[in-house]
């Protein structure tokens, strides 16, 4: 949906920076479109043929469009500053995209190579006569539930815990301890948060909001408690470095806190958002490549059992 939805932006904001009025704007990058995010953008046409500002019909779909998005919509729609807020939507869409890409070609080539080790590790039992075809698919079956499973379990546990609370604080905290994973999780959340309030600080909205709409985007609840005290630094009157946690990366309290002296957050935070995605990015490949070897690793294992089996087999033949 992201990447969609990032096209779909880039296109908006593309035709509104010409003149093109909102209306016709909307009504041209929506053919093409899947049809629950061509459905949303046809009401929102309908909406502001009726009158209606855009901002107010993208919240009956929030399904589709995150409260940042109606935020700044509506922002950018009261101060005319409509197609720049939207090129940054879709900026942020787009790298939420690609960091998705990133964790999915990570995981694409483990999991068919997982599935054709489960049809050939029994092979041996099957070609040496000790199973026959029956006996042989219930262990290929046995095999894939095994990987299977335990994904399943995990991808459950993920969309059925509530975004914010103590199950979501402990499952990512528990994310964050993976190997290489839990370092591009841990960045990626910085990054978000760093480039929502980039967005916000660009679009006028008050620091102390901008605070509280970027925690909801961080991604991980862990990261976001080391942001939150900030919000009350800045109703006390305080800079909102003041409020980090000392568990941050050094470097983002500082460039933060230099912004806030010499006045030119926006241009710190988006100097932040590009790094920690940049590095984010970095360790979701490193995942790509090592989680891929570990999953051969374990291949290697299998197969090197699967010719100990063999030779057994031969011999006991003779």
């Amino acid at each position: 949906m992201s990447g969609k939805l990032a096209i779909a932006y880039h296109n908006l904001s593309n035709m509104l920076e010409a003149g093109v009025p909102v209306q016709r704007s909307l009504n041209t990058v929506t053919p093409g479109l899947k049809p629950r995010l061509k459905k949303a953008f046809v009401a929102l046409a309908d909406g502001v043929a009726q009158g209606n500002p855009m901002s107010e019909s993208m919240v009956l779909h929030p399904k589709v469009f995150d409260p940042v998005d109606i935020m700044l919509v509506e922002v950018g729609e009261t101060s005319g500053n409509l197609s720049e807020l939207i090129g940054l939507l879709s900026k942020w869409h787009e790298m939420s995209a690609r960091m998705l890409r990133k964790m999915i070609s990570g995981l694409l080539l483990p999991v068919m190579v997982l599935t054709i080790a489960a049809f050939v590790f029994p092979l041996p039992n099957y070609v040496l006569g000790g199973w026959d075809l029956r006996e042989y698919l219930l262990k290929v079956l046995s095999i894939l539930l095994l990987f299977w499973i335990p994904a399943l379990i995990i991808v459950v546990i993920i969309r059925t815990t509530p975004k914010t609370g103590p199950a979501r604080r402990v499952l990512d905290t528990i994310v964050l301890r993976i190997p290489v994973l839990g370092r591009a999780v841990y960045r990626l959340s910085i990054g978000r948060f760093c480039w929502a309030f980039h967005m916000l600080c660009m679009a006028g909205v008050p620091v102390s909001e901008s605070v509280e709409m970027s925690l909801s985007v961080t991604g991980n609840q862990v990261v976001a408690d080391m942001f939150r005290p900030a919000a009350k630094s800045v109703k006390a009157g305080e800079l909102m470095s003041a409020g980090f946690s000392k568990k941050l990366p050094f470097d983002v309290i500082e460039m933060w806190k230099t912004g806030e002296e010499t006045g030119r957050l926006d241009d710190m935070t988006k100097r932040l958002a590009d790094n920690y995605s940049e590095q984010a990015e970095f360790w979701f490949a490193e995942f790509s490549r090592w989680f891929p070897r570990f999953v051969y690793f374990l291949i290697c294992l299998m197969i090197i059992k699967m010719i100990f089996t063999l030779a057994g087999g031969i011999l006991r033949m003779y």
